[in-house]
């Protein structure tokens, strides 16, 4: 072999060793990128779940007593959260998630690892308007917003999702 021909082999070999490295890059990416998918699939699950269970309840402890009559905004409860006693799952009323903090391990297991992911769950309740809905409200109005943030170690990004939720009367 003269010097031509070892100077081919070099750069053959060097040019293989970039291509595989090349390729095992983004081989990496693209798992990664997969499981951070499906950490926020996950992720926005656990938080739709929390607001769907939140819904389901009564919108104020208030409107649970049937001997009061509620004709404005004022007659609703003035802390937003839950009562004394009352501890989750076992909520009465939407302004009970306020300050909700929970961690869940079950969902899903860690395909890297094997163990389970904790996905830390926290959720937000605040009096909006309906000409604001983005801005909290400083008074009691007959529209509460819930904001639930899912957050894991695992993943690269918090989920944060919202809606709200309405009291509505009828009118005589």
């Amino acid at each position: 072999m003269n010097t031509g021909q070892t100077m081919l082999a070099m750069g053959a070999m060097m040019l293989l060793s970039f291509l595989v490295l090349r390729f095992n890059s983004i081989h990496l990416t693209s798992a990664q990128a997969s499981y951070n998918s499906k950490f926020g699939i996950v992720a926005t699950s656990l938080a739709n779940s929390l607001i769907e269970e939140a819904k389901d309840k009564a919108y104020d402890a208030v409107a649970l007593d049937t001997t009061k009559t509620i004709t404005t905004a004022a007659d609703f409860s003035t802390t937003l959260g839950k009562e004394t006693g009352e501890v989750y799952p076992d909520f009465d009323d939407f302004d009970d998630y306020n300050n909700l903090l929970y961690i869940d391990s079950l969902s899903l297991k860690n395909p890297q690892t094997g163990a389970a992911t904790k996905f830390e769950i926290r959720s937000i309740v605040e009096y909006v308007t309906d000409t604001a809905p983005d801005v909290k409200s400083a008074s009691k109005q007959y529209h509460k917003k819930i904001t639930v943030s899912v957050f894991s170690s695992a993943m690269m990004d918090t989920v944060k999702l919202s809606t709200i939720f309405s009291f509505w009367t009828l009118l005589d």
